[in-house]
């Protein structure tokens, strides 16, 4: 049986706390939120399509220690599986020490990859990935990043990108090989040199054929709408934020989803901002991932996606 989606690329653990209004140095702190939970971009990313009866394997290195453990563990509870993990007995996934801000919801992350597992070309999948649906990568290992996408092209599977930070050279490179680029906005400022996101679309999009999209959090996303010839523009959802963390990593899985359902762009960037705003009212990027459609009926999303969603 081939996999709906198949991601390769960063795994952490998060260590998350929210901090109390007022912080005594030099002393003990009592909080209310602090979660030790699975993180990174693609990580959670594949986590939120997996909870939602889709079948999803991730690509990555863990060895046998206590952070490989609760990775392991995290992607079993979220419905992932498990059988492409790479097991190596000196690898660890990153930790990452994320402080969320009470007023603003804004995190700070203190990232630490000592011993970290980078994948290497030679573990990627190639045969999996030519059957699979979906193909989700990063910009942390670009090797594995650049197998992945030589193995998806010329197939059906579409390989949707979530570049962060990278060689803007190699990045611009691997943009014309995937078929859904979504970029922070900021770092498509960086790639393109342009500032407006229609002008950094049309930019993108003359280095990826496919589909182009931004994200900038409470702003929303975009996205280029090749056959309109013009810019569609998604509002974030209004929420009382908790905690940011995870919020892009949703919406990738929510696009991911309407990928895989067949959905018309503007629909799949709905869903996308609809499963963001579920995640920022708690903490944690996994914590309020939903674990089916039909808990996502809301009165302010569309018709049209709620009647899909009730399907």
């Amino acid at each position: 049986m081939s996999y709906d989606l198949i991601a390769v690329g960063l795994n952490a653990v998060d260590v998350l706390v929210r901090l109390p209004e007022s912080v005594v140095p030099d002393d003990k702190q009592f909080v209310e939120d602090l979660v030790i939970q699975g993180g990174a971009p693609v990580g959670s990313g594949c986590c939120g399509v997996a909870r939602l009866g889709y079948r999803v394997g991730m690509v990555a290195r863990l060895g046998r220690n206590t952070l490989s453990a609760i990775c392991l563990e995290e992607f079993r509870s979220n419905g992932v599986d498990t059988a492409l993990i790479v097991r190596d007995e000196t690898s660890r996934p990153a930790i990452a020490l994320v402080e969320i801000d009470p007023r603003t919801a804004a995190r700070t992350v203190f990232i630490q990859m000592d011993n970290y597992g980078y994948l290497r070309a030679a573990d990627i999948p190639g045969a999996e990935i030519a059957r699979a649906k979906a193909l989700l990568v990063d910009s942390y290992d670009l090797d594995a990043t650049e197998a992945a996408l030589e193995a998806a092209a010329g197939t059906a599977c579409r390989s949707i990108l979530d570049f962060e930070s990278g060689d803007q050279d190699r990045l611009k490179k691997l943009l014309g090989r995937g078929t859904d680029p979504i970029l922070p906005l900021a770092a498509a400022r960086s790639l393109t040199g342009m500032s407006e996101p229609s002008d950094v679309l049309r930019a993108l999009g003359d280095l990826c054929p496919g589909q182009v999209l931004v994200t900038d959090g409470m702003q929303g996303s975009w996205a280029l709408d090749r056959e309109a010839g013009g810019i569609i523009h998604q509002p974030a959802f209004v929420v009382d934020a908790v905690d940011t963390t995870g919020c892009g990593d949703a919406f990738h899985a929510g696009y991911i989803v309407g990928v895989l359902e067949g959905w018309p762009l503007a629909l799949r960037m709905e869903f996308g901002s609809l499963l963001a705003s579920r995640v920022a009212g708690r903490v944690g990027g996994r914590t309020a991932l939903p674990s089916q459609k039909n808990d996502l009926i809301r009165n302010d999303i569309s018709n049209n996606l709620r009647q899909h969603l009730i399907l």
